[in-house]
């Protein structure tokens, strides 16, 4: 007899495969029968979190309602080149929204934001003392790997789960803990002038 736990890994996992084949065969019915029907199924399912990230690393309404309807204009015209062999609907969809999430946020901004200045910028509104703090983690976050800076600011500055940084990402979430878990003993060591 399996434990209650095993058995709902089991649930969830045959639960996330049969989700993942109906994904699948909703887009070869967009990709082969121009299917709107599939993809109104498709929309059904990821639009609210797609939406929900493009908000949360937009933090526009109306910028983010329009990307959603991007992205899936693109599954739209793009149902084709999905490979099931590479990555799940979810990976693929995410990664086009992550795409254009970063057109959109270039487009908006005259030049990319430096995670230094989103520190800073946060510290503004503290009291004056933290500032000098403040300005420390944004030094350290500067001399942190590309990789482990994103991270950093993803979850901190930005507020996305780590569930929310593996969908933008395309990373695995066990991916996303352990280069966190890293970049914050990384960060950790740098500010203790270790690093």
């Amino acid at each position: 007899m399996l434990s209650p736990a095993v058995a709902r890994r089991r649930r969830r996992s045959s639960k996330r495969e049969s989700r993942k084949a109906a994904d699948e065969e909703l887009v070869r019915r967009v990709a082969a029968a121009r299917d709107p029907a599939a993809l109104a199924e498709l929309y059904d399912r990821y639009a609210g979190l797609i939406y929900g990230l493009a908000l949360r690393l937009l933090g526009d309404r109306p910028l983010a309602e329009e990307l959603v309807q991007d992205v899936f204009l693109a599954v739209w015209r793009n149902a084709g080149s999905f490979d099931p062999s590479r990555a799940g609907f979810s990976t693929w969809v995410y990664r086009i929204a992550r795409n254009r999430i970063t057109d959109l946020d270039r487009r908006r901004r005259a030049r990319p934001r430096p995670a230094e200045e989103e520190v800073a910028e946060r510290a503004e509104g503290d009291a004056a003392g933290a500032l000098p703090e403040a300005l420390d983690v944004a030094e350290a976050l500067s001399r942190l790997s590309p990789e482990h800076r994103e991270l950093l600011v993803l979850a901190y500055f930005r507020g996305l789960t780590q569930r929310e940084i593996s969908e933008a990402t395309g990373l695995p979430l066990g991916t996303v803990k352990s280069r966190t878990s890293a970049a914050l003993r990384s960060l950790r060591r740098r500010l203790e002038g270790r690093g």
